[in-house]
């Protein structure tokens, strides 16, 4: 792949090589397995095997929606969203509730609601949009909605996240290869954004040092 870590568009080109007849395209990833080789120069019997235990995990099912749809669910929602959305709550003393996660409702959008109303490859979350409709006034926006995703590229320009960022990875203690790492704040410099991978990468640090991990 020629494409850089951290351009637009680079997972999504990696994705037109899988078989989607029995296998999910990684198109969300931070690094794949070439970039986390060189990443882990330093450790080299660290196994390189996200993609093999991705692939037994993923679901048979024949239709590509159908597999995809457990695996986010068990994966970016539980590990995810849902946590994220429990620490910001919990921190306002606020207790959140997901109505559209009760069982049943689960039960019913696995077992009976078909592909096609669930997404298009140009609209998504069909069914549900087309029920909100007949309750909704018709001014109401029901098109993609805005995250609130924290600046990372921007605290990364200078300040205490960048240097928090340079005294992690920059540490001769630091498991990652030491030129890879310099390639990527380089990168980020000049506005190819790694912000996500680079945070990915000092907190995984952070948790190796807190708890005394060795490999």
């Amino acid at each position: 792949m020629f494409l850089p870590a951290g351009f637009k568009g680079r997972n999504w080109a990696q994705g037109l090589g899988s078989d989607l007849n029995k296998d999910l395209p990684v198109i969300s990833s931070c690094f794949d397995a070439h970039s986390r080789s060189r990443l882990l120069q330093k450790n080299a019997s660290w196994p390189l095997v996200a993609e093999s235990v991705r692939k037994a995990r993923t679901p048979s099912q024949a239709n590509l929606l159908q597999r995809a749809t457990p695996m986010d669910f068990s994966n970016f929602m539980v590990d995810g969203i849902l946590v994220k959305v429990d620490r910001a709550s919990m921190l306002s003393s606020l207790e959140v509730r997901s109505p559209l996660l009760d069982y049943r409702m689960i039960e019913f959008a696995f077992g009976k609601v078909p592909s096609r109303l669930k997404a298009t490859p140009t609209e998504k979350k069909i069914l549900l949009k087309r029920l909100c409709s007949r309750l909704l006034p018709p001014e109401f926006d029901l098109q993609r909605k805005q995250g609130f995703s924290i600046p990372m590229n921007v605290w990364l320009k200078g300040g205490p996240f960048r240097t928090l960022f340079d005294d992690v990875l920059r540490d001769p203690q630091c498991s990652f290869d030491a030129q890879t790492i310099n390639k990527l704040m380089r990168d980020q410099d000049k506005g190819h954004f790694n912000g996500e991978r680079l945070f990915g990468l000092v907190m995984f640090e952070l948790w190796r040092r807190e708890y005394d991990i060795s490999f």
